[in-house]
């Protein structure tokens, strides 16, 4: 079978033989593809490779560092904006790190294999290229923090889009328009639901925080949702809301990403 050239990043890996691992590699082409190769393919970084093979798992090779050439054009031209260079290449430290792990391991469990998600790999790069510029400034505490969380929502909201599972700030579960005036309840399975109907209708074994937000609120969030200014007031509430989100598509299993960037969060206070 011809080879296939891949541009992309690692999301996971094990050592598999003396002098191999076995790799989940987020690709724009093809989306998650699971692979052999040579050890030493590093984390967080762009990676051009050749993938081939008919099997689930494929043979990796020529694994380099950077994207190729001509998919930097390609970057280049839809963004408007230069494509993540080598150069700028640098060792994560901290809870920028945790933050990208955290994004991998959301990737690795939710995404299934080789089925493509340009717009999704391309939330993910720009926020992970937005993490790497954030490493390097000298920044307070508390605002790297708040900026960190600001870029994960983005990426959930990217996921969420692609699943099919974005949450709707103008009408509650029922395709009932918000009212500014009632409060209301988050279902992750259903949406935004009338506080007062949440008791009655909603089957007990649903899980869900039981917090309620008025419906002024919520379309205020709607509208300030992609406005990084504007989601700052809200910035608790998308972390509430998308958590709940998340843990439902993830069954409420734990990640071990989220364990150590809450304990990062508790060196901080």
């Amino acid at each position: 079978m011809r080879a296939t050239a891949l541009n992309g990043y690692l999301l996971h890996q094990r050592p598999y033989q003396e002098k191999r691992a076995i790799y989940q590699f987020f690709s724009y082409e093809k989306g998650v593809v699971h692979g052999i190769g040579g050890r030493g393919m590093p984390l967080f970084t762009p990676i051009w490779l050749m993938s081939s093979g008919t099997k689930s798992l494929k043979s990796f090779g020529q694994i380099s560092l950077g994207f190729s050439d001509e998919f930097v054009r390609q970057l280049t031209a839809q963004s408007n904006e230069a494509a993540y260079h080598p150069a700028s290449y640098g060792l994560m430290t901290g809870r920028v790190q945790y933050a990208l792990l955290y994004m991998n391991e959301i990737l690795d469990k939710l995404l299934a294999t080789e089925s493509p998600c340009p717009k999704l790999w391309q939330v993910y790069h720009t926020n992970m290229t937005k993490l790497h510029a954030l490493d390097r400034l000298s920044l307070m505490a508390v605002d790297k923090m708040q900026a960190m969380k600001l870029y994960l929502r983005s990426f959930e909201r990217g996921l969420f889009s692609e699943l099919g599972v974005m949450m709707d700030f103008c009408v509650d579960g029922h395709g009932v328009p918000i009212n500014a005036d009632a409060m209301y309840c988050f279902i992750p399975q259903m949406g935004f639901m009338l506080a007062h109907l949440v008791r009655t209708q909603i089957d007990p074994k649903i899980r869900f925080d039981g917090v309620c937000y008025t419906g002024s609120q919520i379309l205020q969030m709607g509208a300030a949702m992609e406005e990084p200014e504007l989601a700052l007031e809200f910035l608790d509430q998308f972390s509430q809301i998308q958590k709940a989100v998340l843990d439902n598509l993830l069954n409420h299993q734990p990640l071990h990403s989220r364990t150590l960037w809450q304990q990062s969060i508790q060196y901080l206070q």
